[in-house]
Order: C-alpha cells, then structure tokens, then sequence
C-alpha cells in the first residue's frame, strides 16, 4: 500500500518542489547579478558562464558516460576559452593575459580531440 501511494505521489511532490524552488533560484541569481559590477568584463564573464549553463543544461545525457563527459567537457572548455578571451581583451596584469593565452590555445585544442573523439563515437541507441 505504502508503495502505490509513494508511485502515485512522488512526481507531483518532486513537481511542486521543484515549482516552488524556481522563483528562489531566479533571486539568487539575480541577487548574483545584482550586486555584480557593472563593468564590461563582469558582464562579459557572466554572460560566457550564463552561455555555459544554458548549453550543457539543454544537452541531453545519454547514458554512455564517455559520450556525456565529452560532450560536457566540450562545452565546459569553451567557456573557458570564453572567459579567457575576456581577461585577454579586458586584464591588465601581464602574467594573467599570458595565462589567459595559454587557456585558449590548451582549451581550444582540447575542444578539438573531444569534438574530434564524439564524431568518432556517435551516440548507440
């Protein structure tokens, strides 16, 4: 009896919380951007980490954990390259551009052997 009424009640429970989180989540961030300065990097590093979670919370999981970790990583690795080409066009302490330069260059060529590695290994279903 216990376990008909856990099936039946589970999901619109799981629904409504995740309902009633919604609007908490949205003012958290928003209180994130809020206190945020309004500079162009501060902007520009924000939007590349909005751009991130957007891509990887619309890319569906498969099921294959290499094909997921690549696919994920892909898209973790462009926002670095991302965030990186901010602090090349907006930083100001040498030693941070340079390292910025390096992110791009690793990243980048990390982002190939992934995108290289997914079109070897399409998703099985």
């Amino acid at each position: 009896m216990l376990s008909k009424f856990l099936q039946r009640f589970t999901l619109p429970l799981a629904l409504s919380v995740a309902l009633a989180a919604a609007p908490v989540m949205a003012q958290q961030s928003q209180g994130m951007q809020h206190d945020m300065p309004n500079t162009p990097a501060s902007r520009a590093y924000m939007q590349s980490m909005e751009n991130m979670n957007k891509a990887m919370m619309s890319q569906p999981m498969t099921g294959d954990a290499d094909h997921d970790f690549a696919s994920m990583m892909r898209l973790h690795h462009q926002a670095a390259v991302d965030m990186a080409k901010v602090e090349i066009q907006y930083g100001k302490d040498p030693e941070m551009k340079k390292m910025a330069e390096k992110v791009v260059a690793d990243q980048s060529k990390e982002i190939k052997e992934l995108s290289t590695w997914l079109e070897r290994h399409p998703v099985q279903r």
